[in-house]
């Protein structure tokens, strides 16, 4: 007995070393920091440019039917889905842009009572493109694009008609906070009702999406990132929490009565320079710049377009102009109408 004793202890002590080892190893183990993986280097430097965005609300809706949704002014156009693929229709109802199963842009033209065969638009790159979005001025395309210029899935680009050759500019990124490594897939901006709109799948369940409203500036506003934490920049380029992009309380307010008066088919309510509340008049010369605008474009682009383009672009030409001249017809008469003051 006394020597199995012995035999035991003389084992511990052998064992002892081995033992002590491993806890060395076990607290070296611990202290061994992990790496993480390096930032991709264009996030870096996008985040660094976040443009500032006032952001009044938000709503999160079906991904296959998110446009029903986003109450854009006809004055502006009109937002259609089918099986999910994104359409803009203009003002007028007579040009259209949509998405093609193809995952491409097309364009196409109602002439002679009838749709033109979509034609996949010339500028914006094969990667694939979705959900476009063209400004009243005919020129400024929003789309989304998934490929090697976004970072992520698809992200936010803009690009312009270059009339004298005839198709669009090299798009750009729009960047944060309208880009990110989820999907972001449709940027709006409604004059009319001085709103913007921006749809995306971050930090959403599987097929939903968040429609974001926000204030369009009228310049580009970034940061100044030298006075906030590097986690306060992550949160407003991924816009985190709304309530951090209010810097106005009177703005914000503003907004949301038009984003009020929008969902309900109201249109912008404004006010005159006498106090009262103002509605069809000025929607009609808000209207009347907006086509005037566009009859410009139009006009500019026939001056360099080949003949098959002209004569597409010369029945478009002459319905605008007489839609422009009954409108101006109409803003007369309406005028007449308001009592004179002193």
């Amino acid at each position: 007995m006394k020597h199995r004793h012995i035999i035991i202890a003389l084992l511990l002590l052998a064992l002892l070393p081995t033992t002590m080892a491993a806890q060395r190893r076990g607290k070296a183990a611990k202290n061994v920091k992990v790496e993480e993986p390096e930032e991709d280097p264009r996030i870096t430097q996008m985040r660094a440019a976040t443009q500032k965005v006032m952001f009044i609300d938000s709503m999160v809706v079906d991904k296959l039917d998110f446009m029903s949704h986003i109450p854009l002014s006809p004055h502006i156009g009109k937002l259609t889905q089918e099986g999910g693929m994104g359409t803009f229709t203009n003002e007028m109802g007579d040009h259209r842009l949509t998405t093609t199963a193809d995952s491409a842009i097309a364009s196409t033209d109602f002439i002679g009572n009838r749709w033109t065969t979509p034609q996949d638009i010339a500028g914006i790159g094969t990667a694939a493109a979705a959900n476009p979005f063209l400004m009243p001025d005919g020129i400024t395309l929003y789309f989304a694009q998934k490929g090697e210029k976004s970072i992520g899935g698809y992200d936010i680009f803009v690009t312009r008609y270059d009339s004298e050759k005839g198709i669009f500019l090299k798009p750009e990124n729009l960047g944060m906070p309208f880009a990110s490594e989820a999907d972001d897939l449709f940027y709006a901006i409604d004059e009319f009702n001085q709103l913007g709109y921006f749809v995306t799948d971050r930090r959403q369940p599987r097929g939903k999406v968040c429609i974001y409203v926000f204030i369009p500036n009228e310049r580009r506003q970034t940061y100044a990132t030298e006075a906030y934490s590097e986690e306060q920049m992550k949160a407003l380029a991924g816009i985190s929490s709304i309530a951090d992009t209010w810097t106005s309380k009177q703005a914000r307010n503003e907004a949301k009565e038009r984003l009020v008066q929008a969902m309900a088919g109201k249109g912008r309510k404004t006010t005159d320079a006498t106090g009262g509340a103002t509605t069809e008049l000025d929607n009609m010369r808000h209207e009347l710049s907006v086509q005037t605008a566009a009859l410009n474009i139009m006009r500019q682009q026939y001056a360099s377009a080949g003949e098959e383009e002209r004569a597409t672009l010369r029945i478009k030409i002459l319905g605008a102009e007489q839609q422009l001249e009954q409108l101006q017809l109409d803003i007369r008469q309406k005028e007449k109408q308001i009592p004179y003051r002193n």
